[in-house]
């Protein structure tokens, strides 16, 4: 897939459903997760697009100064223009909060307990697992107050009900741990899945929610970039 054609499909599955992450983005367009970074870093510079600065998801931007992205013939002179173009506008590029790629992505590996290297989506998963483990009767109301889970998911909710959770679920792109049977949590009668849509501020955010409950929980950060 050429890198025009990329941007098109991204634009468009971004329309169709916002609020998507790079990795929705890339399987719903069935593209390279290079390619679909830099379609997304030329559209959120165009204004085509905006990304949630708590989830690190995109949407299209219906105020932006345009929908489409043209195709420009580069010339050795229009090359040396971008170049000290993209020189001057390096800061201003970069699309999501400090220590992010310009996918709205960072490294960050973390460790809880006996697991290690987990990625943020894996870390909140252990965090609520273990706090049913400690807590067999809690109620999802309370589970959703102790992980404060409208305040950091406004979209999709940090924990819902099964059948809920698998109703984000769009193009084959999972905004919840529903596939693997090992990942919905049992609550009473209940089974809940636990959101796997994070940004590395929504994840900080959470980890201060935690040191701040008397949940005992410690979570240590095993790879920063």
């Amino acid at each position: 897939m050429k890198n025009q054609k990329v941007i098109d499909a991204v634009l468009e599955f971004i329309k169709s459903n916002p609020g998507s992450s790079v990795e929705a983005i890339t399987v719903g367009i069935k593209s390279s997760d290079i390619l679909v970074r830099g379609a997304i870093k030329t559209l959120a510079t165009d204004g085509a697009i905006i990304a949630d600065q708590d989830t690190g998801a995109y949407s299209f931007n219906s105020e932006g100064k345009s929908t489409q992205v043209e195709e420009q013939k580069v010339t050795p002179a229009s090359a040396d223009k971008k170049a000290q173009q993209k020189s001057s506008k390096k800061e201003d590029d970069d699309l999501g909060p400090k220590n992010v790629n310009p996918g709205g992505r960072n490294n960050n590996r973390y460790r809880f307990g006996e697991e290690r290297n987990l990625p943020k989506g894996r870390l909140v998963l252990a965090l609520v697992r273990a706090y049913v483990d400690k807590n067999p009767k809690v109620s999802l109301t309370k589970l959703k107050e102790v992980f404060h889970s409208e305040e950091l998911q406004p979209r999709f909710g940090v924990i819902a009900e099964l059948s809920i959770a698998k109703g984000f679920s769009k193009n084959k792109v999972d905004r919840f741990f529903v596939k693997n049977a090992d990942d919905v949590i049992k609550l009473g009668n209940a089974r809940i899945a636990v959101c796997n849509q994070w940004s590395l501020d929504g994840i900080n955010k959470l980890l201060k929610i935690v040191a701040a409950h008397p949940i005992g929980f410690k979570v240590k950060v095993e790879v920063a970039e």
